[in-house]
């Protein structure tokens, strides 16, 4: 089982690797001036240390619930309540199981709270947040609700378990892709209005000007959406959500009054890149694809952790309640190797969506633009170091993004087409 396990987390890091040659081997970024207050350098240092921070805390979290057997403990309170006695064949009931990650999400909850205050007030500090503390902890707790749908999907897990020991992951990859799929459907329709508003962008030049981007790109009935984002924050963005009927384009309220036209455009032009080269989809696809290769190791790796701590945790078998915690861990720690790779296929569509702007709009110096007003007014990193930009980046570096739109015209060698 060991060897098994090792084996396993061996291949998934050497995908991970192959990701490695293709960054050391890239050609240098010529310069590029960017004029970066020192205000944004300490900003961006900040939040480099907050967020490397956070991912040791959340690990932290998790382990000291094992170590201290609080995840036994509420094992224990959890069946006390429901009247019932652990049996070691049959999965545990429905009720004792959402009692159990009930009290360990909230307590979970706690243990992550100090981070997310930490991170509001330095946006606060920085003059981004615009939101209170209410509305923060009711987006904490909204966040808290939502996640509650996933004690169904745990138990449909035991269930699987115990009806196949040794393909447990395949059954339950079988079930969990249309939820991936329904999840994305859904999401713009009803999750997403919960947190924010959406409307119709209003009648206008920029509107018409965006129907003929669309239309020169074959994009029919393209919905396009403003969110009421400066609620919240002052930074801008644009994005797609949803797929099949559910699919639109997002425009932050905050990027409409913030940015001129062209630059407008070019954002709005990004994104009708995805939309029409179903960037959705892929990565849609790519996370059913890569959860369940997640799923095949973390069956092989899951029990590996289990013999060497379980006695010491108090955890009687894998399908013990009080195993969930260490389940979450493996599953955390798997999800930090596969970084790189899941982010390599971000940027590289990314990539293709600055491409495929340019070559709708032919406005180069407008994209240029764009980008170092993310680094000048929103402080974002224009060139961030090597491995972080690696791993954790998911879009190109924007000094790299700023030389692309500068340098890219292929429609002055004859290729005029926006493909």
């Amino acid at each position: 089982m060991r060897q098994a396990a090792r084996t396993a987390c061996i291949a998934l890091l050497g995908l991970v690797l192959l990701a490695v040659p293709i960054v050391l081997l890239a050609a240098p970024t010529p310069a590029v001036a960017f004029h970066i207050p020192q205000r944004a350098i300490t900003y961006q240092r900040l939040g480099y240390a907050l967020g490397f921070f956070g991912i040791f805390w959340h690990g932290l979290g998790l382990w000291l619930i094992l170590h201290f057997g609080i995840a036994a403990q509420l094992r224990c309170w959890a069946y006390r309540l429901t009247t019932r006695q652990p049996h070691s064949e049959k999965p545990p009931p429905l009720r004792a199981l959402a009692l159990f990650y009930v009290a360990f999400s909230l307590l979970f909850l706690l243990w992550q709270m100090p981070l997310g205050v930490a991170g509001l007030l330095l946006e606060k500090q920085f003059g981004f947040a615009r939101e209170g503390w209410g509305r923060w902890l009711e987006d904490t707790a909204l966040s808290w609700v939502l996640s509650l749908p996933l004690i169904l999907v745990l138990w449909l897990g035991y269930v699987v378990y115990f009806r196949s020991p040794q393909r447990w992951w395949l059954w339950l990859w079988a079930a969990l892709t249309p939820l991936i799929l329904f999840n994305n459907v859904i999401q713009p329709i009803f999750i997403a209005p919960l947190f924010n508003r959406y409307r119709p962008l209003p009648p206008g030049p920029l509107r018409q000007a965006i129907e003929n981007l669309a239309a020169k790109a074959h994009i029919r009935h393209a919905v396009i959406l403003v969110e009421n984002t400066s609620r919240r924050t002052t930074h801008v963005n644009a994005y797609v959500t949803g797929i099949g009927p559910t699919t639109r384009i997002v425009i932050d309220d905050t990027a409409l009054k913030t940015l001129p036209p062209d630059q407008l455009l070019v954002m709005v032009a990004h994104e009708m890149g995805h939309y029409v080269e179903k960037h959705v989809w892929i990565i849609t696809l790519s996370n059913i694809l890569g959860a369940g290769v997640l799923l095949w190791v973390l069956s092989k790796a899951f029990p590996t952790l289990l013999q060497r701590f379980a006695r010491k945790w108090g955890i009687e078998s894998p399908a013990d309640l009080a195993a969930l915690p260490a389940l979450f861990l493996c599953l955390y720690v798997l999800l930090q190797i596969q970084m790189p790779l899941a982010n390599l296929e971000s940027r590289y569509l990314e990539h293709r969506a600055d491409a495929f702007a340019l070559r709708l709009t032919h406005l180069n110096q407008a994209m240029a633009q764009l980008f170092i007003g993310f680094a000048e007014r929103d402080y974002e990193d224009p060139n961030p170091p090597a491995l972080i930009q690696w791993w954790y980046g998911t879009h190109p570096s924007l000094r790299s993004r700023v030389q692309f739109a500068l340098s890219y015209h292929p429609w002055r060698h004859g290729a005029a087409r926006y493909r």
